[in-house]
C-alpha cells in the first residue's frame, strides 16, 4: 500500500472589491478585512467532512486568525 501526501499553501492580497463592498456599508476595515479572509478559511474546513475534527479545525483557524491579526 502507498501512501502520498501533498503540501498546499495559498498567499493572495484580500480583495479590494470584497474591501470596498464592506467598507462602504459602514464597516471597519479591521473587521472587513478579517471577515474576508475567514470566509476564505472557513471554506477549507468545510473539505473535511462534518464532525469534531471539521469543528475543532475551525476554532483553531478562527484562534490563529485572532493572533496574527492582534500583532
Amino acid at each position: 500500500n502507498d501512501v502520498r501526501c501533498t503540501h498546499a499553501a495559498a498567499v493572495a492580497q484580500v480583495d479590494r472589491d470584497q474591501l470596498f463592498y464592506l467598507r462602504s456599508r459602514g464597516m471597519p476595515e479591521p473587521r472587513a478585512k478579517r471577515l474576508i479572509i475567514d470566509g476564505f478559511l472557513q471554506e477549507l474546513a468545510e473539505r473535511t467532512s462534518e464532525g469534531p475534527l471539521r469543528e475543532a479545525l475551525s476554532e483553531a483557524l478562527d484562534r490563529r486568525l485572532a493572533e496574527i491579526l492582534a500583532t
